[in-house]
């Protein structure tokens, strides 16, 4: 993104004000009062501007370079809007045809940003010119568009962050055979994994129809593995174990969390409202315990690392509606275990649920 230089001139009572300007981007903000509006104008001509001394919608255009029909134009455009007096910006790309961009028209074109702060609707109107920009680098001085003058439905598919929970189902992918006298069945629909995810999306393509974005950022998550019947999980002399307990259990389990960064290249297909990811994960864990609980007042809870590898890494995927609920699926392609444990050999974990 240029540069942007915000000048804020305000009329009243006949205030004047004169600044010759030389930057990426100007934007000259006013108060119109043929038109009862509050009006930007927005240039990302490199030319000096010499502002005049009575600023109105036709001077500031004139200074800009908008020629005359264009101005004609832009003068009837604001003036449809009556006695309202919403901001409205008029960008002008090198003096040529101008567009006009309002906030109302941008809210309700794109409802992920209804509620957002002032700083996120700033950056929706800088993503607006970027657009403009972009889309005119190639317009010639006598060129028709027969486009409408509002701004396009969908600008960019996916947010610049979002955060989000991961709610699902985690479970163990068992060696055959398995370990004798080895009790690590789980519970399938107790067993959860949850996590909570900051990412940044930074988009590569944006197509007509397709937007390509890149998603990576930090996540906390936890595996809870939760153990059948009274087996319990037990941790002697740096051996990990899975045996039946002697008192009856009402839930007995294993809690790993780790530190994960996901990354995925994700597709948004405009016109469904469609997306779907891939990519990869990394995990360091960050603590782990397990728990037995015999009644309401009656627990045991044991923190260790229970022979778990310090670090995980795997697989994952997510399909679902731009707004919508989205499913995820996460693999891990190394060892739940260390090498070095004799009863808990080629466990593997795997995850799914919804991203939220």
């Amino acid at each position: 993104m240029k540069k942007v230089l915000l000048m804020t001139v305000l009329l009243g009572g006949g205030m004047a004000a004169q600044a010759s300007i030389k930057k990426d981007t100007t934007i000259i903000e006013f108060n119109d009062k043929a038109t009862n509006n509050s009006v930007k104008v927005i240039s990302n001509t490199n030319k000096t501007i010499e502002l005049p001394m009575k600023l109105n919608l036709e001077s500031v255009l004139k200074a800009v370079g908008v020629d005359s029909n264009e101005r004609e134009r832009a003068f009837v455009m604001i003036s449809k809007g009556g006695t309202k007096k919403d901001t409205l910006l008029l960008f002008s790309h090198e003096g040529q045809r101008i567009k006009i961009i309002t906030k109302d028209i941008i809210s309700k074109r794109d409802t992920t940003i209804k509620g957002s702060s002032e700083r996120e609707m700033e950056e929706e109107i800088e993503d607006e010119i970027e657009t403009y920009v972009e889309e005119n680098e190639n317009y010639k001085p006598g060129d028709h568009h027969n486009k409408s003058d509002k701004a396009p439905k969908v600008k960019k598919f996916f947010s610049r962050s979002d955060f989000a929970i991961y709610l699902g189902l985690n479970n163990f992918v068992k060696p055959q055979p398995a370990s004798p006298n080895q009790l690590f069945e789980l519970r399938p629909w107790q067993s959860r994994y949850v996590a909570l995810s900051l990412r940044k999306n930074a988009t590569l393509i944006k197509g007509n129809k397709v937007d390509v974005a890149f998603s990576y950022g930090p996540e906390i998550a936890w595996y809870n593995f939760m153990l059948q019947n009274n087996n319990l999980a037990k941790y002697e002399s740096g051996q990990v174990s899975f045996v039946q307990n002697a008192k009856e259990t009402d839930k007995s389990k294993l809690v790993m969390p780790y530190l994960n960064f996901p990354v995925l290249l994700n597709f948004g297909f405009k016109e469904d409202k469609f997306k779907i990811g891939f990519g990869g994960y990394a995990g360091y864990r960050v603590g782990g315990y397990s728990m037995e609980k015999y009644s309401r007042r009656s627990e045991n809870k044991v923190k260790g690392s229970f022979g778990f590898n310090d670090v995980i890494y795997g697989l994952t995927t997510e399909i679902g509606k731009r707004n919508g609920l989205t499913v995820f699926a996460r693999y891990d392609l190394n060892k739940l275990f260390k090498s070095n444990q004799t009863y808990a050999q080629d466990l593997q974990a795997f995850s799914v649920g919804f991203r939220l």
